[in-house]
């Protein structure tokens, strides 16, 4: 049975018969709706994908915690970030579960805001890197124990490795044929890709609280193109600075589409890199360390191959995971992350000299 959306903003709001609901084709994984007065938008609605999501509780107690934190962080530093408020339900729970049992969520929306699914300025990638930055900053005195692990092993290769291996075992969609390539692409760099997990073995990269989805969308920018708020905070548990910072480089500096058909399309922009880097470290200069900020080059590797992993083992295992809409769109996303990583490749001496000459530049500005 469809759900009346509508219908569902009833245990959000009392008055809401003239509230308009438009669905938003944002995100991979929850269902998101903009719901306007007369035009004018008011409230973001969300239904939470519970499959992937299993504890719902315990992701709206993180989501809670995280937006009280920021927003006693952002008292602190006015007119730099903006936080959203969480719509507590008409009888006072942060969500509401309908008749079908699906999980719904309210925030409210952010005026004279808009999102960027592709960067063509780098004005927007120094913005979204000093936002991602202050982030970072903003959640790190929450202690990692009072955040629940919502998706246990996130951003774990080992793990994530070992569902590839799994799903080519199993071939559950049949599919394991249409991917020769990309399977051995993947093979043969899982040896080189575990340099950023045995140094969190060691302790060489501090444990941190991190947002863990730091693409582009999930910022949201004003009109005069400040980078004013970060979104979608479903992922946010403990981990490494290399996790956002290599995440928002994926998204960031690819000149295609995530699913970008076309790999001809696809460059790797070091402008883009080296302005997202200058934002990044400028915000977070107290907490990151020297190893962390030398690994950022390579951090841009590792997510980028984790996530064609993760596309190509969904691919193979039938679409269990990512909406898709077509067949081999999974497939096409692998394709697009591994063609990334190539172009990553040729510039990593480049972008090792990037980080050097913002680091330098930084240093001497304080000096």
């Amino acid at each position: 049975m469809k759900t009346d959306v509508k219908y569902i903003l009833g245990s959000f709001l009392e008055v809401y018969e003239e509230l308009e609901v438009v669905p938003l084709s944002i995100g991979h994984i929850n269902k998101t709706y903009k719901v306007l007065a007369d035009g004018i938008p008011l409230y973001i609605l969300q239904q939470i994908n519970a499959k992937v999501f299993k504890n719902v509780d315990g992701l709206m107690q993180n989501t809670s915690l995280v937006l009280d934190t920021l927003e006693s962080y952002v008292l602190r530093k006015p007119g730099q970030l903006q936080v959203q408020r969480l719509i507590p339900t008409i009888d006072g729970h942060l969500y509401h579960i309908d008749k079908d049992g699906g999980y719904w969520r309210m925030f409210s929306f952010i005026s004279g805001a808009r999102t960027i699914e592709t960067v063509r300025k780098y004005s927007d990638a120094y913005e979204g890197g000093k936002a991602y930055g202050m982030f970072l900053e903003g959640v790190s005195s929450i202690p990692a124990e009072e955040l629940v692990t919502v998706i246990p092993d996130f951003h774990s290769l080992e793990v994530r490795y070992k569902a590839f291996e799994n799903a080519l075992e199993l071939n559950l969609g049949n599919r394991k044929h249409e991917a020769a390539a990309e399977i051995a692409f993947a093979k043969d760099l899982i040896d080189r890709m575990m340099l950023i997990p045995s140094k969190i073995k060691s302790g060489e990269l501090p444990l941190r609280i991190v947002h863990n989805d730091t693409k582009f969308n999930n910022l949201i920018f004003s009109a005069d193109g400040r980078a004013i708020a970060v979104t979608d905070l479903d992922t946010v548990m403990p981990g490494t600075s290399l996790f956002d910072f290599g995440d928002a480089i994926r998204t960031a500096a690819n000149t295609g589409r995530e699913d970008e058909s076309d790999v001809r399309k696809i460059k790797f922009d070091i402008s883009v890199f080296e302005s997202f880097s200058a934002g990044y470290i400028e915000s977070a200069e107290s907490l990151l360390t020297e190893n962390e900020i030398k690994l950022f080059p390579f951090a841009a590797q590792y997510m980028t191959y984790i996530m064609g992993v993760r596309f190509l083992t969904d691919f193979i295992n039938g679409d269990v995971y990512y909406q898709t809409r077509y067949p081999n769109h999974n497939l096409i996303r692998c394709r697009a992350q591994f063609a990334l990583l190539g172009r990553m490749e040729e510039q990593l001496q480049a972008m090792h000299r990037t980080i050097a000459r913002v680091t330098a530049r930084l240093n001497a500005v304080k000096s």
